[in-house]
């Protein structure tokens, strides 16, 4: 007679995590998108002489890798037949009845006694028992027990491999209790988010060694190459270093909430002592290496498996996404305060838009208010609903119900009251006053539900506008020539026949900076070594170097012409404008002097992600030249 099947007496469990990480995810797409590809070309237009672009590029591609893993997740969602032969195919897994995997004849034997029937037979009439019509595949590869994987949209099947088999033979309990893990994972629908083939599971497996090859390597380089002193290269760094954690996150919190809340049903319907007799003798195969990033630690197991109705671990089990959502946040907190320091920031300043812009995200992403949701719906759903007159240990407990509901309620509360302003004038202490277009959330990537790369809140307000800053205003005390001051050589310009005259650079014979650096007095010098010179009828003075403005009279003695003039260049994101004071001096025969003052200042101001960068930058230098007709 075929007994009913074993079910635990109560049916409440952890959120169903997994679901609304992918649910986020898809809400959150195209912003996730738009912030992996704008946060890198939008920093690199700060860079300077294009200094980092290779390691921007690679850190560009840090940020998209998880998104695809997580557009191949909804795929596998869509596709699960295809999953199912791709797994099979990857796996070796074949049906019990295949000629590879037949049980073999029994040999004759006594006639009354009966035969034991082959392990397939036997696992597949007990997953039947408690899972009507989920199927069974087998293969003879190690380094896993068993996992659950969809055949199709309504078909589910386990892949059972070499050491289940093995544990079957030596401990069919403890076995049993690791089918009925996997059993725990149906009941949840989660074979088509996780298990076999599971891109989420794959992004975990993966990224220790995306950060080697995409993030350590090549920083290391950027730093050996001296590319390293660039700052705005060196911010974007920093924000994808603390990416690099907030993308596993979430993932890795759904994944555990998922195995703990798997290995919560097989001890309530196998017994406790069965699942941790069972996680000690799988220990190595399936918790080696980086199997220990997508299942948490044995002991944290054995703990909750020993205790599976305390509060305490229904706590955790309802916490520990919420948790690690929270811990996004603190992340992206902690890498926008550098970031902004080295966008020229002060600290201070920093720290009030960093903290502005955290408390504005709590109310501004989907991810709370989703929490939120799910943590008051959930066990009305389930039917797990906190229960007065058996306070037993199939009860959900009120206090971890209450805890899972206040949490994410008493952030959004944070999240609406005005606790924190934005520093007045902006972040960068060379902001202009005044009021400026909120940001939704601190320079950062991340993932779904981020506070800011793998991650993406919706804003509140609408973007800055992307326009290009004005032109620069010029800078106060530049020195100009004093008209009519006499030669400092003595000599008179010679008689010359009237028309346009033509010069060149024979030699920079000075060059000081009056702001800056001598580095970039002497880089200017450079630039004009050789340049050719023209003196129009109009009494202009032009070069053939684009960067220069065109030099108009001002003053003419007998021997000294004073000029001035001014040009703006203008690009998507920068406004430079470059003022000359200039003094040309005659000299005998075909000679002549050029003394300069050039001031230089650059505006820049880039929208990323709907976030606006501003940067300003002057020189000045006083330069002389010896010209040659």
């Amino acid at each position: 007679m075929r007994r009913p099947p074993l079910r635990p007496a109560s049916s409440w469990g952890p959120p169903p995590w997994l679901w609304l990480t992918l649910v986020l995810f898809l809400v959150q797409l195209p912003t996730l998108i738009g912030h992996a590809l704008g946060v890198g070309p939008g920093l690199g237009q700060f860079g300077e002489a294009g200094r980092g672009r290779f390691v921007t590029a690679v850190l560009i591609v840090v940020q998209l890798l998880p998104l695809f893993f997580l557009l191949a997740a909804v795929l596998a969602l869509l596709a699960p037949r295809a999953r199912c032969r791709v797994v099979e195919r990857r796996y070796g897994l074949l049906a019990p009845d295949d000629p590879l995997m037949a049980p073999p004849v029994p040999a004759p034997g006594n006639p009354g006694e009966p035969a034991e029937p082959h392990f397939s037979v036997a696992m597949s009439a007990f997953v039947d028992e408690h899972a009507p019509g989920t199927r069974l595949r087998l293969s003879t590869q190690d380094g896993l027990s068993a996992r659950v994987y969809p055949g199709s949209w309504r078909t589910t099947r386990i892949g059972v491999f070499a050491p289940l088999v093995h544990l079957w033979q030596t401990d069919v309990e403890a076995a049993r209790a690791v089918l009925l893990h996997e059993l725990g994972h149906l009941r949840q629908g989660e074979q088509h988010v996780t298990g076999l083939g599971s891109p989420f599971t794959a992004l975990v497996r993966v990224w220790p060694y995306v950060l080697a090859a995409f993030v350590v390597l090549p920083v290391t380089l950027l730093f050996a190459t001296g590319n390293a002193t660039a700052r705005l290269t060196l911010a974007e760094v920093v924000l994808v270093l603390f990416s690099v954690p907030k993308v596993l996150l979430l993932v890795v919190a759904a994944l555990w909430s998922a195995e703990l809340g798997a290995d919560r049903f097989a001890a309530r319907t196998a017994g406790a002592d069965t699942v941790v007799r069972a996680l000690h003798r799988l220990e190595k195969g399936d918790h080696g290496g980086l199997a220990r990033l997508y299942h948490p630690p044995v002991r944290m197991r054995i703990r909750c498996v020993s205790g599976a109705e305390t509060t305490r671990v229904q706590l955790l089990l309802t916490l520990l996404w919420p948790l690690a959502l929270f811990a996004q946040l603190l992340l992206t907190t902690l890498g926008a305060v550098p970031a902004y320091a080295l966008l020229g920031a002060s600290s201070d300043r920093a720290v009030r838009q960093v903290l502005a812009l955290a408390h504005e995200s709590l109310t501004a992403q989907p991810a709370w208010w989703a929490t939120l949701a799910v943590a008051v719906v959930w066990p009305l759903v389930t039917g797990g609903r906190p229960a007065r007159r058996d306070p037993s240990a199939t009860a959900r407990s009120t206090r971890a119900y209450a805890v899972a509901v206040l949490f994410p309620a008493v952030l959004l509360l944070l999240g609406l009251l005005p606790l924190v302003s934005r520093p007045p004038g902006g972040v960068f202490a060379d902001a202009p006053a005044g009021p400026t277009a909120p940001a939704a959330r601190a320079p950062s990537g991340g993932g779904p539900g981020a506070g800011g790369g793998a991650g993406g809140g919706a804003t509140t307000t609408a973007c800055p506008s992307r326009a290009a800053p004005r032109d620069p205003t010029r800078p106060p005390g530049l020195l100009t020539f004093t008209p009519g001051k006499p030669s400092p050589s003595g000599d008179s310009e010679p008689d010359r026949p009237p028309g346009r005259r033509t010069f060149r650079t024979l030699d920079v014979t000075s060059a000081a900076p009056l702001s800056g650096t001598r580095t970039q007095a002497q880089e200017v010098g450079d630039r004009l070594r050789g340049a050719r010179w023209t003196l129009h009828d109009d009494g202009t003075l032009t070069a053939d170097l684009a960067e220069l403005p065109v030099l108009r009279t001002t003053s003419v003695d007998a021997t000294t012409r004073l000029l001035t003039g001014e040009r703006t260049e203008r690009t998507d994101v920068s406004a430079t404008t470059t003022w000359m004071e200039a003094r040309l001096v005659a000299g005998a025969g075909r000679t002549a002097r050029l003394d300069l003052i050039r001031a230089a200042t650059r505006d820049m101001r880039v929208v990323v992600d709907c976030r606006e960068f501003t940067s300003t930058s002057s020189t000045a230098q006083c330069l002389s030249l010896s010209l040659g007709g």
